[in-house]
C-alpha cells in the first residue's frame, strides 16, 4: 500500500476514520456481490480494499489504546 494513503488515514480524525472504514466495508460488499454475479479477472481491487480497511481499523485501535482523540 502506498505510504501517502497510510499518512492520509493516520492524519484523519477518529470520526472520519470510522466513516471511512464504513465506506470501505460497503465498497467491499459491492465488489464481493459483483464477483459472485459476474466473475472478473481483476481480484486486486478486493485485496486493496481489504488492506485499506485493515489500516483504518489499525489506526482506530492504536488511538483507542493510547487515548488519543
Amino acid at each position: 500500500m502506498k505510504k501517502n494513503i497510510k499518512e492520509e488515514l493516520k492524519n484523519m480524525a477518529q470520526q472520519d476514520l470510522l466513516n471511512r472504514a464504513n465506506e470501505i466495508r460497503k465498497e467491499l460488499f459491492l465488489v464481493r456481490m459483483k464477483k459472485v454475479s459476474n466473475p472478473e479477472k481483476n481480484t486486486a481491487l478486493e485485496k486493496g480494499l481489504r488492506k485499506k480497511l485493515a489500516c483504518a481499523l489499525t489506526f482506530l485501535r492504536q488511538r483507542e489504546l493510547h487515548g488519543e482523540p
